[in-house]
């Protein structure tokens, strides 16, 4: 008798424990299972979500393209350049012969512009294409309209502009809407180009094709660091803002001597 008690005080036991368990259970699942479906849900309070991604995308792009331009003398595919180093810079001014160079770009910041647009446009498409991509998997619904870029070419800053509709709805008919995107960069690329054009029309002017830097340098209140180095009959000028890395670097050929 003393055993079989003592068997059915375990069974009630178990019988118990289950009982307890399976509501532990039951009301984890309904605390949880509200907290899981609101964690998928796109926030559609903050459009800052959108914001902050298409302009990383300018970020990126927009630092890889202003490396480029300042590498390879405003070009971001050099076509016509001298090889030195590393890099492919771009010629600015060009002969074959004992004469004043031709000015190869005289709307450089106007070029320049158009190959940063052109660049980043093109990365931008891909970068949307992506959003487009994880949104739709995520069972949303994108309508987005015409990219637009502009850059901007300021003395001492870059500003990239985007203005592209994006409308992302939820199956609830919640949405979010941003259309306008800008991301701004800390490189002198304008000043830097005016110097650029201050020593082609130098270059050009010149006696013979002999500009004195140095002198230019001086004439700047020491606000420009300019280096000149000798490749053949090409010469490489590469220029900075004195407390600035950033560096625009650009070829020139002019008054080519025959060797004997």
């Amino acid at each position: 008798m003393h055993k079989r008690g003592q068997i059915t005080v375990f069974i009630i036991l178990g019988i118990l424990i289950v009982a307890v368990l399976g509501i532990i259970f039951y009301l984890y699942n309904v605390k949880v299972a509200p907290e899981t479906k609101k964690q998928s849900e796109f926030d559609f309070s903050k459009t800052e979500v959108i914001k902050n991604y298409i302009e990383s995308c300018i970020e990126k792009s927009g630092n890889e393209a202003l490396s480029l331009i300042g590498k390879q003398g405003g070009e971001i595919n050099p076509g016509f350049y001298q090889y030195y180093k590393t890099d492919k810079i771009s010629y600015l001014c060009y002969t074959t012969s004992f004469s004043a160079c031709y000015n190869k770009k005289p709307f450089l910041s106007e070029f320049v512009k158009n190959e940063i647009d052109t660049y980043v446009k093109q990365k931008i498409t891909s970068c949307i294409n992506d959003l487009n991509k994880a949104v739709k998997d995520k069972g949303y619904s994108i309508q987005t309209g015409t990219v637009n870029l502009n850059t901007k070419i300021n003395p001492y800053t870059t500003m990239i502009e985007l203005n592209y509709p994006i409308t992302i709805r939820s199956s609830s008919g919640a949405e979010v809407k941003q259309d306008k995107f800008s991301k701004n960069f800390n490189i002198p690329l304008g000043r830097l180009i005016n110097v650029a054009e201050d020593i082609v029309n130098g270059e050009i002017k010149s006696l013979q094709g002999f500009f004195p830097y140095q002198s230019y340098i001086l004439s700047q209140n020491g606000e420009i660091e300019i280096t000149r180095n000798t490749w053949g009959n090409t010469e490489i000028y590469s220029t900075n803002l004195r407390n600035s890395n950033y560096k625009f670097q650009f070829s020139i050929q002019n008054y080519v001597k025959s060797f004997p």
